[in-house]
Order: structure tokens, then sequence, then C-alpha cells
């Protein structure tokens, strides 16, 4: 008799392993919450044009901040860099750099007016003419790190819903449940490693986290579907029993399957790299979605469609017998 990897017996076994994840990422986020990378305090922005009148002098810059720091006694948390911004009208970069830093909340506001006029002097004696904008401010705790990341949440859910629903007219009612079952899955497993493994985030990031989640989810399982719509229509496979055929679409579609996911992990790493800093925290922890949606795509997802097929083999079978019992008994007549 022919080992099946994709087997009814085998499903607590899939799910259990996702189980302990779950679990582990819900304690932890008892404990700990999730690491927010979003604090309240005070922050010191230094604004200037690194393509002329500061070319070159970006570490320069940094360094005359710090060590005024430094000297006033007041220590940052945290430093952040922004790239040159791009003007959307030319394209072309508008060569504004921004250095900034994170005080605790207890910091004097004395002390960073103090540096402030400080920075600002020195750089003027260094960069003659240059032009320099320092802003500082207090904020509290940010739950959104802007209208644009909350926009582009909703349209990756509002995007997993048409394939959702794509799969449900296309592909029937048995692979769209266990899509939706999968999309839950995969978002609630991002999340539960996003507490375990303690990558910093914002709140928003994480709503981008789940809704790519659902996204690259329904994607892998889209391309299971196609492959068994297209196997399912053979001959051969009409005399199969669903275990039968689940595992041999398994076996077919797997090369298809791990061709997108590769694609996918190497877009994700190369824009991470090239990127600046605030986009790079969002794309490199993408392959956490990504490794999640391609275990439930190639080892949860067909088991857990399994016993909805033997429903709709059955189901199938017995419109089958209605039909033939009710041809044979106008035949009759």
């Amino acid at each position: 008799m022919t080992k099946h990897f994709y087997t009814v017996k085998k499903l607590p076994i899939f799910l259990a392993i996702s189980a302990v994840i779950l679990i582990a990422g819900i304690v932890l986020f008892a404990l700990f919450g999730f690491n927010y990378d979003a604090q309240a305090g005070k922050s010191f922005e230094v604004t200037y044009d690194a393509v002329v009148t500061i070319a070159g002098g970006e570490e320069r810059v940094e360094e005359i901040c710090e060590d005024t720091f430094e000297s006033l006694g007041i220590g940052y948390e945290k430093k952040s860099e922004a790239a040159p911004a791009i003007d959307s009208s030319s394209l072309a970069s508008t060569g504004d750099m921004t250095v900034r830093y994170l005080f605790a909340e207890d910091t004097s506001a004395d002390a960073l007016r103090s540096a402030q006029d400080a920075v600002e002097s020195v750089i003027a004696g260094e960069f003659a003419g240059a032009d320099v904008y320092i802003v500082v401010r207090t904020q509290g705790a940010a739950l959104f790190f802007g209208e644009p990341a909350w926009r582009g949440a909703v349209a990756l859910a509002v995007a997993a819903v048409v394939v959702l629903v794509y799969i449900g007219f296309r592909f029937g009612w048995g692979r769209a449940l266990t899509g939706l079952c999968l999309t839950v899955h995969d978002v609630l497993l991002t999340l539960a490693l996003l507490a375990i493994t303690r990558i910093p985030v914002a709140f928003a990031t994480l709503l981008l986290f789940a809704a790519a989640a659902a996204v690259i989810s329904l994607l892998l399982w889209m391309v299971q579907c196609m492959k068994m719509r297209e196997m399912f229509k053979d001959p051969a496979f009409r005399t199969m029993d669903a275990e039968d055929a689940v595992n041999e679409c398994g076996k077919a579609s797997c090369k298809a399957v791990l061709c997108v996911i590769a694609a996918l992990a190497a877009v994700f790493v190369v824009v991470g790299a090239v990127a600046a800093a605030g986009t790079r925290a969002f794309f490199l922890p993408l392959l956490f979605p990504l490794a999640v949606s391609a275990y439930s795509s190639l080892v949860l997802g067909p088991a857990l469609y399994l016993p909805m097929k033997k429903l709709d083999d059955r189901s199938n079978a017995k419109k089958g017998r209605y039909v033939g019992k009710k041809k044979a008994e106008k035949a009759e007549e």
C-alpha cells in the first residue's frame, strides 16, 4: 500500500505544530506584548540639504549633534535616518536628509533647546550658507505611523477578500473554505512569530503584516487550486479516491508553489536590502508571513482540504446515482 503524505490521520500533527507556535506567541504577547518601535519621548530632528550645501557631510552633521548631546549630559535612546525624498512631479531627489534622535520623556526641554542652538551655530560655522532645520518636539506613544500604512493594510485586506471570492467561484466551496481557514491560520501565526522573535514593529506595521500574510497565503493556495483543477479534469483522477488524488496533485504542484515562494522571497530581500531604513524594516520581516504561508500551502492546506474533497466526491457520487436512477425510470416509462 502506498504511503501518503496527506492523510486525515496526519492533519492533527500539522495542526499541533501550528498550535505550539500560536500558544507560545500568545503567552509571550500576554507577558510582554509586541516590541513596539514607537515609544513616547522627545525627538530632535535635523533636516539639511545633503546634495549641495552639505554634500558629503552627513557623518559630520551627526558627529556635531552627538558631541553636543554629550557635552550637555543628555543621551539619546535611538537614532534613525531618512534618505532624501523624491519629488512626485519631477521624480528627482529633493536632497533633504533627516537624522532623528529620540530621547526619554524626562529629558530636559531646556537642554534640548540649548542643543538646538549649539548645533545650528556649529553647522553654520562649518558649512557656510547651509540650510538646516532643527525641530524639537514631544511625542506620545504612536499607534499608527501614518495614513499610508493604514491605507496599505486596507488595500491588502480588500485584495485578500477579492482573491478568496475568486477561489470560491472558480474552484468551489471546498477550496474556498480551505483558503479561508489557511488565511486565518497564517495571519495568527505571523503575529505569533512577531511576538516570539520580538522584532520591533509599529502598530500599523502589524496590520500590514497581517494583511500581507492573508494575501500571500491566498495567492499560494490559488496556485494549488489551479493545479488541482487542471489535474482533476484528467479522467484518470476520476477513478482515484480523494486521498490518492490530493497526494498526486500535491506532488505535481510542489515545484510551481516553490517557484512562487522563491520569487517573492527574492523580491523582499532585494527591496529590503536596497531600501531606506524605514522601508527595510517592513520588507525584510515579510519573510515571516511568506514562510508561514509556504508551510500552510505545501503542508497544511492539502491535508485540510482532504476531508472536504471526500465530502465533495461523496456528494457527486450521490448526484450521479440519482441522475442515473431518474434516467432509468424514464426509460422504463
